[in-house]
């Protein structure tokens, strides 16, 4: 298997939410019942509340920010908001890829250094499998899907909610490779293809649009051809064997490759359709 492309591990259990954590934790410390926050917060439920800080709702930014008002959390609502608009972004995918990252650097580190005693304790953000997720589109087949920032309704079947734990249980490492994660798809890999550059068939392809292509011998890409995506080792633009069906269709250099390129193979994960 290419040490370069990442494939899923087994599940982590999911651990407590920071920010889902502190609300709680402050609410206490001002010795507030839930009734006491939902009037604090302008009659948000109780229930709802409950939810929240159990990690089952989630928030909108507004909502999360009437909540840091309330608990007197105010110099941290800009988190506040990072983590709804980061949370909302996993439940309904209409957050740009942009905006989710920019709050998951945020959720890194949620609450600074802070040691003021009124401050709970917090739990990593590393270790919050709902600190950020990407919705990722599931091609059909392995069709071209243009340069738009999604694919064609037409052409997708599902859509992968992306855990940065999904790259493994080191959390920086994940963290570091979920971010460069650019209008990532993904697509069928068979075994036909998957040959190509040493990697196991059967499983969905996960491709990041990478702007500029440099060339990795451990890394596999795609490109495209007639409307079709076809796999090729980064060996191919380093001088090694380009396949025969892309040789045949013109692509037989590597300049040729690069500019046919759409994206590097990031990420293997199983297809359960096989």
């Amino acid at each position: 298997m290419n040490d370069s492309i990442s494939t899923a591990t087994k599940a982590r259990p999911a651990t407590e939410d920071p920010v889902a954590h502190r609300i709680r934790t402050r609410r206490l410390a001002l010795g507030w019942s839930l009734k006491r926050l939902s009037e604090a917060t302008g009659g948000l439920a109780p229930s709802f509340l409950f939810n929240i800080e159990n990690s089952r709702k989630v928030p909108s930014e507004e909502v999360a920010a009437r909540i840091a008002h309330a608990i007197d959390d105010v110099a941290f609502e800009t988190t506040y908001r990072a983590w709804a608009r980061a949370k909302s972004r996993g439940r309904t995918g209409r957050i740009d890829h942009d905006a989710m990252l920019s709050a998951w650097e945020l959720l890194r580190n949620p609450f600074g250094e802070a040691k003021a005693v009124d401050h709970a304790p917090v739990a990593p953000v590393s270790e919050s499998r709902d600190a950020g997720r990407l919705r990722v589109p599931v091609l059909a087949t392995a069709s071209d899907p243009g340069e738009g920032v999604r694919p064609l309704p037409e052409q997708v079947i599902n859509t992968l909610s992306l855990d940065p734990l999904c790259y493994g249980h080191d959390a920086e490492l994940a963290r570091e490779r979920f971010s460069r994660l650019r209008r990532p798809f993904a697509f069928p890999l068979d075994a036909e293809q998957a040959a190509r550059a040493g990697l196991a068939g059967g499983t969905l392809a996960i491709v990041t649009r990478d702007e500029a292509i440099t060339p990795d011998s451990r890394s596999a890409y795609v490109v495209r051809l007639n409307g079709m995506l076809q796999v090729v080792s980064g060996g191919a633009y380093t001088g090694a064997a380009i396949p025969g069906p892309l040789r045949a269709a013109g692509l037989n250099t590597p300049e040729a490759l690069r500019g046919a390129t759409v994206g590097r193979i990031d990420h293997l994960l199983p297809d359960v359709r096989v």
